[in-house]
């Protein structure tokens, strides 16, 4: 019942007790207390109390209106708050916050804790922007490039970060700006970034940035400067540039020149690796490998028959086979 509708009915209900008394009674009562005398009619006595109570009520009933309106008031503000967190956590995003409803906490802890499922379904959820940020997430997930410039986040958040990985894979000429950015190199965004780079890239380009290669980037460069569906220009003296590299070890020697061999001329190949093993003691075998497959024995022997003993024994046994008459696969002594 409204505190108003309550006010007038009990007044009504007062007044008419009032009558009521004073038809059957119009007498008069006095009441002293503290010197001071006060005279009324016996029917207004008997409504007093009434009207104290009346009055009593009321205000017992303001007090819980105000409070409940209190309540209501701080469990939307909670509501309001938890919805953010809800819409942080679908961002992958953090937010502080601070609730008057102590259960609320605990929720609000979970559900920013909690990471959503791929392709998760918005049934039931009837916050517009909630269902946005769950699409959104599905979208991303299923990848798709989203735009989230809007949202304002973080560096580094992993929703943004995957949304770029989706926008490297539609629009790989990106990733040389994605190089330029400061990341750490270890960050998923840049190994991409920076695999996609060697893959398209000119050798110009890759030059001018600058990356610190690796021996598995060396060879795949290598790769694609002899793939003829590719066929990545490199001059002779980028050729030696590159194979200078100081993560170069045997290995990756021994497999440069087994792939360099399909693509440069004999002389071109002879001089190059002739050179790296004068600077680099690691493409020792490397050089031999070539100048097996050139048929420059006499070469080889010179230099095999001027190490040490233990060294270079696979080859020293190729060569054997070799003055025995036998012709065995180079490859096979790498």
């Amino acid at each position: 019942m409204g505190i108003k509708r309550y006010f007038v009915l009990a007044l009504v209900f007062a007044v008419t007790l009032g009558l009521y008394v004073y038809s059957f009674n119009g007498q008069y009562f006095t009441l002293e207390a503290l010197g001071v005398s006060v005279s009324l009619p016996i029917a207004v006595w008997i409504v007093i109390p009434v009207l104290i109570v009346v009055l009593a009520s009321m205000l017992h009933m303001m007090f819980y209106s105000i409070k409940q309106y209190i309540d209501m008031r701080t469990h939307k503000k909670d509501y309001e708050t938890f919805v953010k967190v809800a819409k942080a956590s679908l961002l992958y995003e953090e937010i502080d916050t601070d609730y008057k409803t102590p259960w609320l906490d605990l929720a609000s802890k979970l559900i920013s804790r909690m990471q959503l499922r791929e392709q998760a379904s918005f049934e039931g959820i009837e916050q517009e922007e909630l269902k946005e940020l769950i699409n959104i997430n599905n979208r991303i997930h299923a990848g798709e490039v989203v735009e989230l410039k809007k949202y304002r986040l973080r560096q580094g958040n992993p929703l943004a970060i995957q949304n770029r990985l989706n926008k490297l894979d539609v629009n790989p000429k990106i990733a040389t700006d994605i190089l330029k950015e400061e990341l750490a190199h270890e960050s998923p965004l840049f190994i991409k970034a920076r695999n996609i780079f060697l893959k398209n890239a000119s050798y110009a380009e890759i030059e001018k940035l600058e990356l610190d290669l690796e021996k598995d980037d060396i060879i795949a460069i290598l790769n694609r400067h002899v793939d003829s569906n590719d066929a990545l220009h490199m001059e002779n003296k980028a050729l030696e540039s590159l194979l200078s590299n100081p993560k170069m070890d045997k290995k990756s020697f021994n497999e440069a020149a087994k792939i360099l061999q399909t693509k440069l001329s004999p002389d071109g190949l002879l001089a190059l690796f002739e050179r790296l093993h004068s600077d680099k003691a690691e493409a020792s075998e490397a050089f031999l490998y070539v100048l097996f497959e050139l048929q420059m024995i006499d070469r080889a022997r010179e230099i095999l028959d001027n190490s040490d003993s233990d060294d270079f024994e696979a080859f020293k046994l190729l060569l054997f086979l070799r003055d025995q008459g036998k012709h065995c696969d180079t490859t096979l002594f790498l």
